[in-house]
């Protein structure tokens, strides 16, 4: 149970989640529409879960290894790496889930003959490395860091699936494009799969990097002892309260613009008030007014909430624009 606890199941959950979201919900119904099929088989797509959801544990054992001293000030009660599970056994499964992660993601990229397609989980994994041992205690970085590895995720769906289908279907769309559309980019039939990717992706990326500051602003006695350089430590609790609702209001005007002129439906719309709107309005009202770690947390908990329904507006996406043409 301690184990389970060290890798946080839930938010490796919620990787495997968001990417079956993106690959049924988002990139599949922009290829059926046209008669087309994904590339990746059920198990070439499994395999590309595991891997991510393995290397997001081994990120979540080696950030709790290198921050026992902070966890003993900020959260001593919860703290797993040096109590219930040695430093030596918490580094080992650490190597363990990294090799095997490594081992399936080259091996799939392999088979595919897209063997570069796999420097990014490479890239991932030393990122969650440097980001435990010292971009977290640096100003900023290290939240921009998670944020980015965060915004990769939806998007690493279609890094993978996309250039198949330019291999199976290229030249298909490219005669289309000449007979029905001779003035336009036939790359652009590819193109729109990544900017939809894109759209969750930095949806993702800017409601983490508010997040991972409220989080901060919830362990800055923690980091304060230990001479970390986060936000809240370096520009102070108030003036980093401000720079997660310039993040927040910059992207509830983001997604508003997207959906106005993008998805200009009413049931979008209905959706993203209820599902996304109100937990932001709720996160920024709660930040601007705590000043205790437990106010911080539950701030951070709506933006989570927040980027949950954001995720899920893909199932609403697809049943307003594609349910009945596929059915």
């Amino acid at each position: 149970m301690h184990l389970l606890k060290l890798v946080r199941p839930i938010n490796l959950l919620l990787i495997a989640v968001t990417m079956t979201l993106m690959r049924y919900f988002v990139l599949r119904p922009l290829v059926a529409v046209n008669g087309f099929e994904l590339q990746l088989s059920l198990g070439q797509f499994a395999m590309l879960v595991i891997s991510t959801i393995l290397i997001g544990a081994a990120g979540n054992i080696i950030n709790d290894y290198f921050d026992q001293e902070i966890d003993q000030v900020n959260k001593s009660s919860k703290r797993i790496v040096g109590v219930h599970i040695s430093e030596k056994t918490a580094m080992t499964i650490y190597q363990i889930l990294n090799i095997l992660g490594f081992a399936l993601i080259f091996y799939l990229a392999y088979s595919l003959g897209k063997w570069k397609l796999s420097v990014v989980s490479f890239f991932a994994a030393a990122s969650l490395w440097f980001y435990s041992v010292q971009f977290k205690k640096d100003l900023i970085i290290g939240n921009v860091l998670i944020a980015f590895l965060t915004g990769l995720i939806p998007l690493l769906v279609g890094i993978y699936e996309v250039p198949l289908l330019i291999d199976a279907y290229g030249k298909e769309v490219v005669e289309f494009f000449k007979a029905q559309k001779p003035g336009e980019d036939p790359s652009l039939y590819f193109k729109w799969m990544f900017y939809f990717l894109a759209g969750y992706s930095g949806f993702a990326f800017l409601l983490n990097l508010a997040r991972e500051i409220q989080k901060d602003m919830a362990d800055v006695k923690g980091d304060s002892k230990q001479g970390a350089r986060t936000l809240p430590t370096v520009i102070g609790i108030n003036n980093s309260k401000w720079v997660v609702n310039v993040l927040i209001t910059i992207t509830i005007i983001l997604l508003f613009t997207v959906q106005q002129e993008v998805i200009s439906d009413y049931y979008s719309l209905g959706y993203l008030i209820i599902a996304v709107l109100v937990p932001l309005v709720g996160s920024v009202w709660l930040s601007h007014k705590s000043l205790e770690r437990q106010g911080f947390l539950k701030a951070s908990n709506l933006t989570k909430l927040a980027m949950f329904g954001g995720l899920m507006y893909s199932i609403a996406h697809y049943f307003i624009y594609y349910a009945s043409d596929l059915s």
